[in-house]
């Protein structure tokens, strides 16, 4: 191989590494379009003030009138600390059962007292806002509970009535205020994104409505801290596997607008988002009845209570119905062996069974686009003196073997959506989370911490690179060592589907050879 044909190696090696991080991590940006001469606007019904973002807040300095009294609620799926400090979700775990063990994921934590602008449904005034609350009721309705709150200011009254509702991820929030005379309340409320401490290397986002009605996704490193929506209908952040989100934007019970006028971030720290809603400015009694999901990354949850939020699962998009239904194999095989390590083998082999006639037609079809090859080198030397008779010789050769040796290289092609709909559902499906496998493996979800399994992938592919064409053998080397480098950074479920995936193709391709299939 001379040099030009290993810089065309190296540069579809690296395409691909462009590619495959492109298609498992890239995550939806909101870019303003330039506006253009011509282009349609619709004027709104409302005035929308261009007025500084309010990400502030000023608390009442007054000494703690009372112990904060503490609610401690369980759903079906999640406990909840409810506070009278801010009137605020304290604590939000939720519990799922890996390998017939209930875990506990917590997404919101305490927070200190010098941070208490970070508290979970913190409804701020433009003015000084109160910080205690009292607990007016908690009552248990049957599917649902009621928690009410009630703070009075100088401003005038607000009341807070949550309904966390048992058997959905859902809490509904009703805001009410009642101004005193001469005065005016314009309220904002503030949630966190999820947090998991566990996970180094979690990207969180914001994720919104467009102007389309589309859900944007935009990583944190690519916010902008003065950038604001103008009524949005779903607000929120999430991370790899949970979603805090406004979902219902706040229907009013008293006749005023829905609450959501604009709705912006706060990032504080390296990755810290605080979603912020903020509603309109009122001098008479008012209220609104807001929806919010705080949950997992799972679609039958999602579609119970908002299908829009399906958009924020890691393999929607165009392989979200194979990797659907490979996601419903995998739990399917779970459900039998017990251990997602074995069922991410068995999934491998049973996908490589399947496609077992797609990649001997591919092997049939790059055996023949080989010997094309060396037909035409064979062509050049022998007319190499007569370019006429060798353009003749060269379409009359592409003529009988050409398309047939290239159209069999077509069904390699069929194997990519299934691989990367696969690599989509073990990078981003919660069941496998601090799910173990065996040995050193302790979580599927995070990457091998002694790189066993990258190492066991670079190896398997350079043992593949023996299995081919000589001339195709530093490509697969080349081929070998990038991925032995992405794969440090991927989940080891995934790591381990890459080594299986590698590990059966060369046993096919050794059987393959033996039987004189290919």
């Amino acid at each position: 191989m001379n040099v030009k044909e290993l810089l065309v190696v190296v540069l579809l090696a690296l395409i691909t590494t462009w590619g495959i991080d492109y298609l498992l991590y890239k995550r939806g940006t909101n870019q303003e379009a330039e506006v253009k001469s011509g282009q349609q606007f619709v004027a709104p019904k409302v005035v929308q003030e261009a007025k500084p973002l309010n990400v502030e807040v000023d608390f009442i300095d007054i000494k703690r009138p009372a112990p904060a009294v503490v609610t401690e609620i369980e759903t079906d799926y999640a406990r909840m600390v409810f506070s009278t400090d801010a009137a605020s979700l304290e604590r939000l775990e939720f519990k799922p059962t890996v390998e017939g063990i209930q875990r506990e994921m917590t997404t919101i934590f305490p927070v200190a007292e010098t941070d208490r602008d970070k508290r979970c449904f913190l409804v701020a005034l433009q003015e000084t806002t109160p910080y205690y609350y009292t607990l007016v009721s908690n009552r248990d309705l049957g599917n649902t509970i009621e928690l009410v709150y009630r703070a009075e200011c100088a401003q005038g009254v607000i009341n807070k009535t949550f309904t966390i509702y048992k058997q959905l991820y859902k809490i509904n929030l009703l805001l009410s205020l009642e101004p005193k005379a001469g005065n005016a309340m314009q309220p904002r409320v503030f949630f966190p994104a999820p947090i998991l401490p566990s996970l180094k290397d979690d990207i969180r986002s914001g994720i919104f409505n467009d102007s389309k009605g589309s859900i944007t996704i935009i990583p944190r490193a690519k916010m902008e801290e003065d950038s604001y929506w103008y009524a949005p209908t779903l607000f929120g952040a999430d991370d790899r596997y949970f979603v805090h989100a406004l979902v219902d934007s706040g229907s009013s019970t008293s006749g005023e607008t829905a609450f959501v006028q604009r709705a912006y971030y706060k990032l504080t720290g390296q990755q810290d988002i605080q979603a912020i809603l903020e509603g309109p400015t009122v001098d008479r009694n008012s209220s609104w009845n807001m929806a919010f999901y705080f949950g997992p990354k799972e679609e039958q949850a999602m579609v119970a209570v908002d299908p829009r939020l399906i958009d924020t699962l890691g393999y929607a998009g165009w392989f979200a119905p194979i990797a659907k239904w490979l996601l419903k194999l995998l739990n399917f095989l779970y459900d039998y062996v017990g251990n997602y390590g074995w069922a991410i083998i068995i999934l491998t082999i049973l996908t490589k069974l399947v496609l077992l006639p797609f990649s001997i037609k591919s092997a049939q079809g790059m055996k023949k686009h080989a010997e094309l090859q060396r037909k035409l080198k064979y062509l050049e030397q022998k007319y190499k003196d007569n370019a006429e008779m060798l353009a003749r010789e060269k379409a009359e050769l592409m003529r009988k073997e050409g398309l047939t040796s290239m159209a069999g290289c077509l069904p390699l092609f069929l194997q990519l959506p299934v691989f990367f709909a696969l690599s989509r559902v073990l990078s981003t499906s919660i069941e496998l989370y601090e799910a173990p496998f065996i040995l050193w493996i302790k979580d599927l979800s995070a990457t091998d911490p002694y790189y066993i399994l990258p190492l066991l992938v670079a190896a398997t592919m350079l043992a593949q690179a023996t299995t081919v064409e000589a001339s195709q053998r530093m490509q697969m080397v080349v081929m070998a060592l990038v991925f032995g480098a992405i794969t440090a950074n991927l989940s080891a479920g995934l790591c381990l589907y890459i080594f299986m995936s590698t590990l059966l193709g060369i046993i096919q391709t050794v059987v393959q050879q033996k039987m004189k299939v290919v």
